[in-house]
């Protein structure tokens, strides 16, 4: 056990997590691209794959939107041009505020490691309900503050380090996390904003738009019991 001891203490562990935001992808690549986005990603490090966002370039019927994140390596999803409408589906759908009795949605996600845990939520902006027509037995949250401060008070007595998988603008964003314990806000609004520290001096907010031919990874080290991030933006390779 003396010999272990020092062994143990200098292990690293380290997490990936990967966001495709607004990929946009042509329907009929769907297939191939799941080999290029395998091939983009590390084999040795655990991966975790959330797809966000506009995910096909073109308006397509919710079972085709499902059907490519099947087909994709996908863990979690909170896509925009799905629409609720079609429901089954083997999709883990992440949506904070977003109800359905009918529709199996997860209001958070925690990625689990061995010396830490990882606590995720995701919420849609009200521009979702008025740009799109989605279901009406889709239920819908406006008050974005309110489920925030929910979802953080669950995940801060179950994991380490909380992200925000955000659809809205970037400065509500950064009033939402300005008196919680968010450790990372990644943007899914369609368009591309600067990546950078907020004011609170802990919360950091990351955008990066696949369309265009990269993901974000974001990478999560556990040394020494802290826990450090890195953020990278990685370019989709191909075969």
């Amino acid at each position: 056990m003396i010999f272990l001891i020092p062994f143990m203490m200098d292990s690293i562990e380290i997490v990936d997590l990967n966001f495709f935001i607004e990929p946009r992808f042509e329907a009929a690549e769907i297939e191939s691209l799941t080999t290029i986005i395998k091939n983009s990603l590390c084999d040795s490090i655990e991966q975790v794959n959330f797809f966000a966002g506009r995910i096909l370039k073109n308006a397509e019927s919710d079972s085709l939107v499902l059907f490519a994140l099947n087909t994709l390596t996908c863990n979690f999803a909170s896509p925009t041009d799905y629409l609720f409408y079609e429901k089954n589906s083997n999709v883990n759908l992440l949506a904070s505020n977003i109800f359905s009795d009918s529709i199996s949605i997860l209001e958070n996600a925690i990625i689990e490691s061995d010396s830490f845990k990882v606590g995720i939520f995701s919420l849609y902006s009200p521009d979702f309900t008025v740009k799109n027509e989605i279901n009406p037995s889709a239920n819908f949250e406006f008050d974005v503050f309110k489920v925030a401060e929910k979802q953080v008070n669950i995940l801060k007595e179950k994991t380490d380090f909380i992200i925000l998988l955000s659809n809205l603008t970037k400065f509500i964003d950064e009033d939402i996390v300005k008196n919680l314990p968010i450790d990372a806000v990644i943007s899914f609004d369609y368009q591309s904003k600067r990546d950078e520290l907020f004011s609170n001096k802990r919360t950091h907010f990351y955008s990066v738009l696949t369309k265009y031919g990269k993901f974000g990874k974001l990478r999560l080290k556990y040394e020494k019991g802290k826990i450090k991030k890195e953020w990278e933006e990685i370019i989709i390779n191909s075969p």
